[in-house]
């Protein structure tokens, strides 16, 4: 389920995520070029730590930054997940920090916010629905939030650009649109997004072609989604979205699978 937030946090936050399960479930999360905070009020989620033995119990509240990689998430009791989806830049705004410093981390609310942390978890878990819990976190951010719409002009004005041509404009002409440099941009989305616009543009591509493969018609093939989004064929499709997702377009569109658009139940 997605709830759109207030006026007053919508400049940084793009929606709310609610994932409800009562299966264990393995789930797989990759990207689609935002950011987020999830809060679990469900049972305990827990995932492999890159480069470290064994799995770690994800805390109650947690971050995430721009993902380069997929990342696989299992849950051993029933799931209930309220995720903050941020705007690409919404993390660095919120925690006021480069957003560079956030690629491919996933960290713990309390990181950042120390017993307040815990603190807001415990009232999201026992407040009683999801209106609450929503009304709860919002009033969080706002204390949180000097400026509520606070990425960088030139960021956000080429994030519509990008989303608005589906990945497909160069980078070479998003600089002649926006008057800025290819190096003005490098410099400026590594700083408030963590990752080049050229990445970024690839990610969004992606999310384009899974949408439209979630409402394929009937006559379209895969080649013509290819076709559609952007890819020089199917095969090309194909490799990029296992890259990402570490999925086919088939494991992608399984019964049941999808929670969100970057959030596939993969196994139980």
């Amino acid at each position: 389920m997605q709830i759109k937030p207030t006026s007053a946090i919508s400049g940084i936050v793009r929606h709310f995520l609610i994932i409800k399960s009562d299966r264990q479930a393995t789930l797989r999360i990759f990207s689609d070029g935002n950011t987020g905070i999830v809060f679990n009020y469900g049972g305990p989620l827990f995932y492999q730590p890159e480069k470290q033995p064994g799995a770690a119990m994800l805390p109650a509240s947690f971050l995430y930054g721009q993902l380069d990689a997929y990342q696989n998430v299992w849950a051993s009791g029933k799931i209930r997940l309220l995720i903050a989806v941020l705007y690409p830049f919404g993390a660095a705004a919120l925690l006021k920090i480069p957003a560079s410093e956030l690629r491919n981390q996933i960290l713990s609310c309390e990181h950042f916010y120390g017993r307040h942390a815990e603190l807001l978890a415990d009232e999201i878990a026992v407040s009683a629905t999801i209106p609450d819990k929503i009304q709860i976190t919002e009033r969080f951010f706002m204390s949180q939030l000097q400026d509520a719409s606070a990425g960088n002009k030139l960021v956000t004005q080429a994030i519509s650009l990008i989303q608005a041509h589906h990945g497909l404009l160069p980078v070479s002409q998003l600089a002649e649109i926006t008057g800025s440099t290819e190096r003005q941009l490098q410099r400026k989305f590594e700083e408030h997004i963590g990752i080049s616009p050229k990445r970024y543009a690839g990610i969004t591509r992606m999310q384009y072609a899974l949408k439209v493969l979630r409402r394929k018609p009937a006559d379209l093939s895969f080649a013509g989604i290819a076709c559609e989004s952007g890819f020089f064929d199917q095969a090309h499709l194909i490799r990029e979205m296992k890259n990402l997702s570490g999925l086919t377009p088939v494991q992608y569109l399984s019964p049941q699978n999808i929670l969100a658009a970057n959030l596939i139940q993969i196994g139980r």
